[in-house]
């Protein structure tokens, strides 16, 4: 429900009645820059992505198999502009599904040693004898530990549209100057489950118009030949994306795209969009933005 009205908002708010040329706009700490004495590791939080048709009643309609490509491309895609940048980058999804396959394994092993045995006792290997550590630490579920940062950043993301883009309640005159949202210090936990220094929590919501909204749109454009107007929105594309100091926990950098900027679906529309989105996020201080921000004007 919570990711339904935030894209609902975002959509009432952000964008333009109807999607048109993208634009993007992004806010972050005042002089931030990414550290120049250390490597730079960027964990991929679970990509929220949905891509779906947009009925002519105006209704989404979610289609599992866009959304699968869509993910897929945008993945590579952002995988490709960490590399152009020479950052290092990885994901969450693949450090917890190592994690997972290693647990799977050990109890494969383990369920072939009899709990009780004639003499000689058998022999109980260490691993059998404890439980898989977490990548973090013993006591520390990731896939609990994501679901409930994931959740958390999706309620500072609702803060951060209200305070900076006069969504819902509007802006705060005491925010006006000031970029100051934060997960908290626990959310090294998740740099120490990933080996990362920062987090990448990216969303995307394109709903693409059907065949009967695009008559619906013509509909409404001839009707202003009489005078009755109807304005009908086509399609919709939306995506954010957030750039968390995971020692921190404190968002340095956030942007939000509106409108079409490439279709995801597809590797070039999945890398134009990600180029745009990512064009303004912090460096090394006294590098430039990259080729990349270049290509993406």
């Amino acid at each position: 429900m919570r990711r339904i009205a935030l894209v609902g908002a975002m959509c009432a708010t952000v964008l333009q009645p109807v999607a048109a040329m993208a634009g993007t706009k992004d806010f972050a700490l005042q002089g931030y820059a990414l550290p120049a004495d250390k490597p730079v590791t960027i964990v991929l939080m679970r990509p929220d992505v949905s891509v779906g048709e947009l009925t002519a009643g105006g209704l989404p309609q979610p289609n599992a198999d866009w959304t699968k490509s869509a993910r897929e491309q945008i993945e590579k895609a952002l995988t490709a502009e960490m590399s152009e940048r020479q950052l290092n980058f990885s994901s969450m999804e693949q450090r917890i599904s190592d994690y997972n396959q290693q647990k799977a394994a050990v109890a494969q092993r383990c369920a072939a040693v009899p709990a009780e045995a004639a003499v000689p006792a058998p022999t109980i290997p260490a691993e059998c004898a404890a439980p898989v550590p977490a990548p973090a630490s013993a006591d520390a579920d990731p896939e609990l530990t994501v679901s409930e940062y994931n959740a958390l950043h999706g309620a500072v993301v609702q803060a951060v549209l209200a305070h900076k883009y006069g969504m819902g309640a509007g802006k705060l005159p005491t925010k006006k100057e000031n970029f100051s949202y934060t997960l908290g210090p626990g959310a090294g936990t998740l740099g120490q489950l990933a080996g990362a220094n920062y987090g990448l929590f990216v969303m995307t919501n394109d709903q693409f118009a059907s065949d009967g909204r695009k008559a619906m749109q013509v509909m409404g454009a001839l009707g202003c030949i009489i005078g009755a107007c109807m304005i009908v929105r086509g399609g919709v594309h939306v995506a954010y994306v957030s750039l968390v100091e995971l020692d921190s926990g404190n968002i340095v950098w956030f942007n939000v795209l509106r409108g079409s900027d490439g279709d995801v679906r597809e590797a070039e529309g999945a890398r134009t969009m990600v180029r745009s989105i990512m064009a303004g996020m912090p460096t090394r201080p006294g590098e430039l933005r990259t080729a990349a921000v270049a290509k993406s004007r």
